[in-house]
């Protein structure tokens, strides 16, 4: 049976307070040698962010104006799926894996720990939809994924304390998403944890959370029998080296703002929202852009854009530019015909993210 290592990342707090080396830790336990078998470890933020997925356009997902001026950092993971706001009121927790052909994108698997955890906290925590954790009808977590080569890496938020009113303000998803999730606003939507925890726990702190999180997924009562790594001072800097390159890429975190004369989005269950910003001349597609919060993050979204440039705006060609985009390999399980529906129908029209 393959061993399930803790990585210990308290030692990293002043590296911590920069965004992008939190975003980097997975892949530096899915690439580093070192870390061969099944890892788990923590982060939780020093300041307000807002970290958006892979293929999101930040510029529909975020109040850019809200966000700096009340102080909240933009960050981009390396995974997929969507825009969440975190702060030092949220735990999360990462596991990284080997792909041994069963549990990538298996979110319950890496899931069932927080619930079981959660329930011994007096919370009654339920896995719904594709990959989020909620209770009482709203939610708390949403899972992402991130594969490179064999490994991958796979968490999800633990909200205890976390500004609602920041979220709310900050976040601005889709109009198609929310509707997909029968709610009008991201505060309706999300809830914090502590109001859910037993007399017993309501004084629960972050740290005692986590190692409950810990005793519980390890079969043990005490923390030492628990096979740990703690972070070296070699560990932080290669980090930092490596994080900076790529996820402290303001080019990179903020992504192609698009001035197109369209933006079409539309939820699709099982994958997650997918949203075209595009344009047309003279009855033609001149310009086309993908974005989405699936969690395919290694898709090649620029065979699909290639597709539609240059393509007749009509159903049937828009078909088969999506059908030769290989929209399943590069998005997930959509039919074309649905996609070029989206492109031409105004239902789908999404406003909001071109203001």
């Amino acid at each position: 049976m393959m061993a399930i290592l803790y990585v210990d990342v308290s030692s990293g707090d002043d590296y911590l307070a920069q965004p992008a080396i939190g975003q980097y830790l997975s892949t530096y336990f899915i690439t580093n040698p070192k870390f061969n078998d099944e890892v788990i470890f923590f982060y939780r933020p020093k300041t307000p962010i807002i970290i958006c997925g892979v293929n999101q356009n930040v510029y529909s997902e975020v109040d850019l104006a809200y966000c700096k001026a009340h102080g909240i950092k933009i960050a981009r993971r390396g995974a997929g799926g969507g825009a969440v706001y975190v702060d030092p009121g949220n735990l999360t927790y990462c596991f990284v894996d080997n792909d041994d052909s069963h549990h990538y994108l298996d979110f319950k698997h890496y899931a069932q720990n927080a619930i079981a955890t959660l329930k011994d906290l007096g919370v009654d925590a339920a896995m719904t939809g594709r990959n989020d954790l909620t209770v009482d009808g709203k939610k708390f977590s949403g899972m992402s994924a991130l594969k490179i080569g064999n490994r991958f890496s796979t968490g999800g938020t633990l909200m205890v304390d976390v500004d609602l009113d920041n979220a709310s303000r900050a976040l601005r998803p889709p109009k198609s998403k929310m509707a997909s999730k029968g709610v009008k606003s991201v505060h309706s939507r999300v809830t914090n944890l502590r109001p859910y925890f037993s007399s017993h726990y309501q004084n629960m702190t972050l740290s005692q959370l986590q190692t409950k999180f810990l005793l519980k997924l390890f079969h043990t009562t005490n923390l030492n029998q628990i096979p740990t790594y703690v972070m070296t001072d070699e560990d932080w800097r290669a980090i930092e080296k490596a994080a900076t390159k790529k996820f402290g890429d303001q080019k990179w975190i903020m992504g192609e703002q698009t001035t197109d004369m369209y933006y079409h989005s539309q939820h699709f269950a099982g994958v997650g929202t997918v949203e075209i910003s595009f344009s047309v001349d003279s009855g033609v597609l001149t310009h086309a852009k993908v974005f989405g919060d699936f969690n395919k993050m290694n898709g090649n979204l620029h065979q699909i854009e290639t597709q539609l440039i240059g393509t007749p705006y009509n159903t049937a060609s828009l078909t088969e530019a999506f059908t030769q985009g290989d929209v399943a390999q590069n998005i997930g399980n959509i039919e074309p015909a649905s996609l070029a529906e989206m492109l031409i129908d105004q239902q789908f029209a999404d406003k909001a993210t071109i203001n």
